[in-house]
């Protein structure tokens, strides 16, 4: 459709495989509500909002996809939404990486995040991710940005060439 690329729901499945999708209204993929579709080996990209979100309860594991150039963040996390991110590069976004807030979670691994305008990956908002062995770079931000009442398990990620902090951590962060 015009408006969502793919939409997954109430519990929602499947493998989504090796497709380019593209010039969305809003997002590319969304995933809601319990589902836990596989998504692998995807291009998601020039999305007039992100490229991937994930809400309210929302699963699934994303690997070897390229996100790139979408308007605001690559692929949002949030609600008690706790998917896996792995393999994936991200890229190019037009604001940043990964937006992880509002008690989102789940695990991010090795992940390359990089060129985004904004932060690579934001924690905001009592949300609480784990990223092992990303690469986080030449973003226009901060690599990692932690605020808000928000916390995470940062283990083994290398985080470099960022334009301002490569982990920035402030304002009542556990």
């Amino acid at each position: 459709g015009k408006q969502v690329g793919v939409y997954f729901y109430d519990n929602g499945r499947g493998l989504l495989e090796e497709n380019d999708i593209y010039n969305h209204q809003f997002s590319g993929i969304q995933i809601r509500s319990g589902s836990d579709p596989i998504i692998r080996r995807n291009r998601i990209f020039n999305g007039k909002n992100g490229g991937v979100l994930i809400y309210n309860g929302g699963l699934g594991t994303l690997e070897h996809n390229d996100i790139f150039h979408n308007t605001l963040a690559g692929v949002w996390i949030k609600t008690e939404s706790k998917p896996t991110l792995r393999r994936n590069r991200i890229y190019d976004g037009l604001e940043g990486g990964v937006c992880i807030y509002q008690n989102g979670g789940g695990l991010l691994e090795e992940n390359e995040i990089f060129g985004n305008m904004l932060t690579g990956v934001l924690i905001t908002s009592h949300s609480n991710p784990t990223l092992l062995r990303n690469k986080i770079y030449h973003g226009r931000a901060a690599g990692i940005e932690v605020i808000n009442e928000a916390s995470g398990l940062l283990k083994e990620n290398e985080v470099w060439g960022n334009h301002y902090a490569g982990i920035s951590v402030a304002t009542a962060v556990n």
